[in-house]
């Protein structure tokens, strides 16, 4: 009797162990199923354009100043004559620098990609380029203390004694930054300021300049590395020399969005 109950306890010990294993097994395999479908999943989409797996992205709400010193108009020209090749869709007459005083137009402005794309943005040879917020709804005051506007980039502050050469200046905005391009950065605010007074005014206040509206009509798709990749608008005065402004050792310069 006592073997008999002994060989019994054996049997449920056995079945037991053998059913757990088969769960860890299940669980093993299950989990294994779940990565090989997401891998062919993976690979799926990247053959097949039509299968999309979506992903999670934040739009680039900045807006890039770009600054770019008449001392430096020959070095300019040379590099992106003999060191870059011209996109093969421009034609006409290159756009090399804006102190050339080309017209951008449509047979040309992908020219813009190389000559945003130069080392000297990020090398010291030009200034840096400034970044500003662009708030999506208005309300406060910047850190300068002007109004944030909706869809108008925050003041942006050029000290003196940092540029010290005329120069051209050119705001890149993305269009994600935009109400889904919807929204233009029609006007931009500018002054300079010895000490508390603006002086870039008869009257002591700021001005307002129009930028040229077939200078942003161009889509700029942008794929270097000066900044974000993406899709951008160009906002200028340019060739109006309204944006053409004398940095000096004297006075601070400050522009901001205004509006669209």
């Amino acid at each position: 009797m006592k073997i008999k109950q002994l060989l019994l306890s054996f049997l449920t010990l056995s079945v037991f162990v053998v059913s757990c294993s088969k769960e860890d097994i299940t669980g093993v395999d299950f989990e294994k199923t779940k990565i090989e479908q997401s891998q062919e999943l993976n690979s799926t989409s990247s053959t097949n354009p039509n299968l999309r797996v979506t992903t999670s992205s934040t739009p680039n709400l900045k807006a890039y100043v770009f600054i770019e010193k008449q001392a430096k108009t020959t070095l300019i020209v040379n590099y992106l004559k003999n060191s870059v090749p011209r996109n093969p869709q421009s034609t006409s007459v290159p756009f090399y620098s804006c102190w050339t005083m080309v017209s951008i137009q449509n047979t040309n402005y992908r020219d813009l990609n190389n000559y945003l794309n130069m080392p000297f943005w990020t090398n010291g040879v030009l200034p840096q380029v400034i970044q500003a917020d662009i708030p999506q709804v208005s309300g406060g005051v910047d850190e300068h203390g002007n109004p944030k506007m909706a869809y108008n980039f925050t003041t942006v502050k050029i000290s003196k004694n940092t540029v010290n050469d005329n120069a051209w200046v050119l705001v890149l905005i993305p269009v994600s930054a935009m109400n889904n391009d919807t929204k233009r950065q029609t006007r931009i605010g500018y002054y300079a300021k010895n000490g508390t007074r603006i002086v870039s005014s008869a009257n002591n206040s700021q001005t307002v300049l129009n930028t040229n509206t077939q200078l942003s009509s161009y889509l700029i798709n942008y794929t270097g590395n000066v900044i974000p990749q993406g899709q951008y608008r160009v906002y200028s005065t340019y060739p109006n020399s309204s944006m053409r402004i004398n940095f000096n050792m004297t006075n601070d310069v400050y522009l901001r969005g205004f509006s669209n």
